[in-house]
């Protein structure tokens, strides 16, 4: 699309929500509008224009793109809205109050905007974050004067006194993707596509699958291990690996696939799983363990993890020859049960000797529904007596208080084959007294859509069998709610381009999902929950369809 026709497009759709909004632009009888380009390879170069009219300034803006090549791919346009004066000593104040990355203003810090940067580029580049030689500061002065000079922006030399005057400000954003796609903030402070509350989700839960399961398929190299992750403000990679996650988000790309199939994704899931088998997996005596290689451990969570994507794979290309893996993986999973019901967690590797009674209530989840994928297909009564042993124990102490999305996972699965009202309370219990700490949570966190949906599909079951007597006391229309509003949620945590764009290497992270008060770090692990809680939607939405 010419350059200019783009522009145009975003002047009028910009005019439109300037006509429509209720807000204050003007600044020292000034508009300020920030002009983003961005391309895959590189950080976005981000330009400032000011004047009196919007007209004026698209002009000003298209005399300035005429004079260099169109060498970007992107064009994002923020105009600067609702501003508040404050000092520099109450803007550090209001910083260190906030937590990581989630001040979602942009910040100037001289009264006539010369020095001024959105909250993308503050965010992007680690701006706000603690300076090593001026503890006292949120503003990292070494990382705002690199990016000045890589941005070769000219800007006056300021000088940080409590009293500076400073400005924070809002902005009304349009970025153009074949058409402008309107960014504004909603009442929880995240700023998100407008259409994904106009239109199906659903589409748009599709769409960002197929891109999440692209975006691991070329995470996987050609030995089958993972390009494990990275932390994109500075592109820098990640080093560690984790077995356990390996095999987890391989189950997520089996997931996807599942629901998107692509070729590529294919291929990747196929050498992802050689490369457990062959290199994660070591078998001795008929059991078999996942072994991390750098601490030397075997983990409950890993053995139950692999299990779980080898029978999703088993079940997606309807085959059984990994069938005899995991009945030994399962093997070493029995052999960690204890009497009670209880699981041991960490063996040391090699001499398999107890390292960790207890590591983290996760295991013992992944352990259960493991032991009861395996059972689905293997029909061994052991997994399934293993998972009833453990939920004798899990109900005894009230395991239910963690609302943990692997045991609402697994006592789904329980309730199939034992429905009993003793499982049914503890699935219920498992997210009810949780639902208004996730409608209100702040961050993305993605493991609260698997466990409502698994819920949910728990629920579904309850009412199918007449036990509605069991729903008496439970929120389900805060369920529904809650579970519309996280599916919308998540979403803020995807990497979409004009998100993307103002970090260093955008093409590492397009697709996938970032964490983003952990300087919006992205691990296979974070995209694979997003992920197979989505895919869990799409399947519901296609169950819903298929009974119509």
């Amino acid at each position: 699309m010419n350059q200019f026709i783009r522009i145009e497009g975003l002047e009028e759709r910009l005019t439109e929500l300037m006509e429509q909004e209720q807000a204050i632009y003007y600044l020292n009888q000034r508009l300020t509008v920030f002009v983003s380009l961005g391309n895959p390879t590189g950080r976005a170069q981000v330009h400032t224009f000011r004047g009196k009219r919007l007209s004026t300034i698209f002009q000003k803006i298209k005399t300035q793109l005429g004079e260099r090549p169109s060498d970007y791919q992107w064009i994002k346009v923020d105009l600067a809205k609702n501003f508040q004066f404050c000092t520099f000593s109450e803007l550090n104040a209001r910083l260190q109050q906030t937590r990581k990355n989630y001040f979602r203003s942009g910040i100037a810090f001289d009264t006539r905007m010369e020095c001024a940067f959105l909250e993308e580029e503050l965010n992007g580049n680690a701006m706000l974050t603690p300076d090593p030689d001026h503890p006292d500061l949120r503003i990292n002065l070494k990382n705002m004067t690199r990016y000045v000079e890589l941005q070769e922006r000219s800007v006056p030399r300021m000088a940080f006194h409590p009293e500076t005057r400073c400005i924070t400000f809002e902005t009304t954003s349009v970025f153009e993707e074949d058409g402008p796609v309107v960014l504004q903030m909603n009442t929880t402070a995240e700023k998100i596509r407008t259409y994904q509350q106009q239109h199906d989700l659903t589409f748009e839960i599709t769409s960002v699958v197929q891109q999440a399961g692209r975006y691991l398929a070329k995470q996987v190299q050609q030995n089958g291990r993972f390009t494990y992750g990275y932390f994109p403000c500075f592109d820098k990679k990640i080093a560690y690996y984790n077995s356990l996650r390996h095999a987890s988000t391989l189950y997520a790309m089996i997931e996807a696939y599942e629901v998107t199939p692509d070729i590529a994704l294919r291929q990747a899931i196929e050498r992802a799983k050689a490369y457990l088998i062959d290199e994660l997996i070591v078998v001795q005596e008929n059991r078999a363990y996942v072994v991390d290689w750098e601490p030397g451990e075997v983990k409950l969570g890993a053995n139950a993890a692999a299990i779980l994507a080898l029978t999703q794979y088993m079940k997606t290309f309807q085959v059984t020859d990994d069938l005899d893996v995991c009945r030994q993986l399962a093997t070493v999973i029995l052999e960690l049960q204890q009497v009670d019901g209880n699981f041991h967690h960490v063996l040391a590797y090699p001499d398999m000797t107890l390292k960790e009674a207890f590591r983290i209530v996760y295991y013992e989840g992944e352990a259960t529904f493991a032991l009861l994928r395996l059972y689905e297909q293997d029909r061994d009564e052991r997994f399934l007596t293993a998972v009833v042993d453990a939920f004798d124990y899990f109900l005894e102490r009230e395991y239910w208080k963690y609302h943990d999305h692997w045991l609402s996972y697994s006592v789904n699965e329980l309730t199939k084959h034992r429905p009993d009202d003793r499982y049914y309370t503890f699935g219920l219990q498992n997210v009810a007294p949780k639902l208004t700490f996730i409608h209100d949570r702040e961050t993305t966190y993605p493991t609260f859509l698997e466990l409502m949906l698994a819920a949910r599909d728990m629920i579904i079951r309850i009412q199918t069998q007449g036990r509605q007597v069991l729903l008496e006391n439970f929120p389900l229309e805060q369920l529904e709610q809650t579970i519309e509003r996280r599916m919308h949620y998540q979403l803020n945590g995807f990497f979409y381009p004009e998100v993307a764009m103002y970090m260093k290497r955008p093409e590492r992270i397009l697709g996938s999902f970032y964490i983003r008060h952990h300087s919006f770090r992205v691990r296979i692990d974070d995209v694979e929950h997003n992920l197979s809680g989505y895919c869990q939607v799409l399947r519901n939405n296609r169950k819903e369809v298929e009974q119509r």
